[in-house]
């Protein structure tokens, strides 16, 4: 059996039988495809106040650090670095969220609302 190879021809397949790109059956209806659907309002809610919050808590320690805010028994309690690392924590995820429902809204490419974790149940 030396020598024996198996040849086999392939044609090409005519136009009409060339797979297209719109194809009914592998096609996603709009209101099942998640990259079109909205996040509802907790999610938004959620994104945006942690945005806030983390600004908020940054702020005033911002304040504190230049001396335009005292804050009283500070070496005791560390109010000043559960400040940073609370408004560090909040404002993480917050900025997540904003930054892509801005990026969506504005039409970047690259970026969907299937992006953002839901919180709605």
């Amino acid at each position: 059996a030396e020598g024996t190879q198996r040849r086999t021809r392939y044609a090409r397949l005519d136009a009409a039988d060339a797979p297209s790109g719109d194809d009914p059956r592998f096609a996603m209806p709009a209101h099942l495809d998640s990259r079109l659907r909205k996040p509802g309002r907790k999610t938004l809610a959620l994104g945006v106040g942690l945005c806030f919050v983390g600004f908020v808590l940054l702020g005033c320690y911002l304040l504190w650090y230049f001396g335009l805010m005292p804050i009283p028994r500070d070496e005791e309690r560390g109010t000043s670095l559960a400040l940073l690392v609370l408004g560090c924590i909040t404002l993480a995820p917050g900025l997540y969220v904003t930054t892509i429902l801005a990026a969506v809204w504005r039409g970047v490419p690259g970026f969907s609302y299937d992006m953002i974790p839901s919180f709605e149940d």
